[in-house]
């Protein structure tokens, strides 16, 4: 026989998988420090820990859609947080590279396409402002402060009168509807990223 806390999980994958944010919300509040936790063992640091936290909840909801299949959703957890930390060291590596050509290419590049990457940039962050801004008020709010002003989710939390948790899952439900908006514009995002503090 099925627990109740088994059945309460389930009927949240459920309800997730048909699109309900407030299940979602009750899975992030429920499964962050597990998260978290198995992030931070297999990468010994916070902000890595804290970036693949981030990543796995918001692949939670872009594939919401599947996840009335899963049995068991911390085993199902656990193996996303081994890919995400698979996939984050890979593109450090090739951040890395990349970073190297990078330099090499600024160093060489003409003031004509000097202009054209700022161009680039201006439209990214319109895209991003569109963006922003068919978000809930409260997901907006916690992502300007975080994004824009650069505040801490402690400060976040004080300032709207929420638990950290909370104003983390505004944020990663923030990155999740914003990541379509950045789609589109490939590497540029890693060449802004220090900009948007998106990743």
């Amino acid at each position: 026989m099925v627990n109740q806390a088994e059945y309460n999980e389930l009927t949240a994958l459920q309800r997730l998988s048909e699109g309900d944010g407030t299940a979602f919300d009750q899975l992030f509040h429920a499964n962050w420090d597990h998260v978290y936790s198995a992030a931070f063992t297999m990468t010994k640091s916070a902000d890595l820990a804290d970036d693949i936290a981030q990543e796995t909840f918001i692949s939670l909801w872009r594939d919401r859609q599947n996840l009335h299949e899963i049995k068991n959703l911390k085993a199902f957890l656990y193996t996303h947080v081994k890919f995400q930390v698979h996939k984050v060291f890979r593109r450090m590596k090739v951040e890395d590279a990349f970073a190297m050509y990078l330099r090499h290419k600024i160093s060489v590049q003409s003031h004509e396409n000097e202009q054209e990457s700022s161009m680039a940039v201006k439209e990214l962050e319109l895209s991003l402002q569109r963006g922003v801004e068919r978000l809930s008020p409260q997901q907006q709010r916690a992502f300007r402060l975080s994004r824009e002003q650069g505040l801490t989710h402690e400060d976040i939390s004080k300032l709207m009168g929420v638990s950290k948790k909370t104003v983390k899952d505004y944020i990663v439900r923030s990155l999740a509807f914003l990541r379509p908006y950045l789609d589109h514009y490939g590497v540029l995002v890693i060449l802004a990223g220090s900009i948007f503090n998106l990743f």
